[in-house]
């Protein structure tokens, strides 16, 4: 009888032991770097992947300083910064998004409000804990407001939907929007490599 409880204890120690080095193991396995601009940054802290980080805009000169802006990339900086989303937050301060202001009762000035600036600006609408120190509302809509969303933690091209969010006729009225036309406007793809 007392072997029989000498085996079931150590039955149960082994059983222990092997739940315990599994879970060390898979905690380790969850450790992630959420994203490239986190990489770049990295602090050595380790991160579940239950935690479900919230995406922290960076800033247009974050990408250019990165990758973005060199000849390898097709130079997309520049071609970014010299488009029209660059001038959509400088444009509130207009005549004419003053008119639009007025015309659906925004009282306050269209470079403060939040009806404007959720699509004139990267990020706009959302907390300041979004937001890393480089970020600039200033750089108007942003790699970021295209090609990542506040949760977020990859790059992707964006698609007719996400294009609609801000393009469409909610506070202002936008001329016909056709997807296709309006992507190839401000298209900034990597140059093609040529083979070796």
């Amino acid at each position: 009888m007392k072997s029989d409880k000498k085996i079931a204890v150590l039955f149960l120690t082994i059983i222990l032991s092997l739940f315990l080095i599994l879970e060390s193991f898979q905690s380790k396995q969850d450790c992630i770097i959420a994203d490239k601009s986190e990489y770049l940054n990295f602090t050595g802290t380790c991160r579940s992947v239950q935690d479900k980080p919230k995406y922290h805009y960076v800033g247009i000169e974050k990408c250019a300083s990165i990758c973005h802006n060199n000849k390898e990339m097709g130079f997309q900086y520049n071609i970014m910064k010299s488009g029209p989303h660059s001038q959509a937050f400088n444009i509130l301060a207009s005549k004419k998004a003053l008119h639009y202001a007025k015309n659906d009762n925004i009282k306050e000035n269209p470079q403060q409000s939040s009806a404007c600036l959720k699509c004139h600006v990267t990020g706009g609408g959302l907390d300041s804990t979004f937001f890393a120190a480089t970020y600039k509302k200033e750089d108007g809509v942003t790699c970021e407001a295209c090609h990542n969303g506040a949760y977020i933690t990859r790059s992707f091209l964006p698609t007719e939907i996400e294009c609609l969010k801000c393009h469409n006729n909610s506070v202002h009225n936008i001329s016909r929007f056709d997807f296709r036309e309006k992507y190839a406007k401000i298209a900034h793809p990597r140059p093609n490599k040529k083979a070796i």
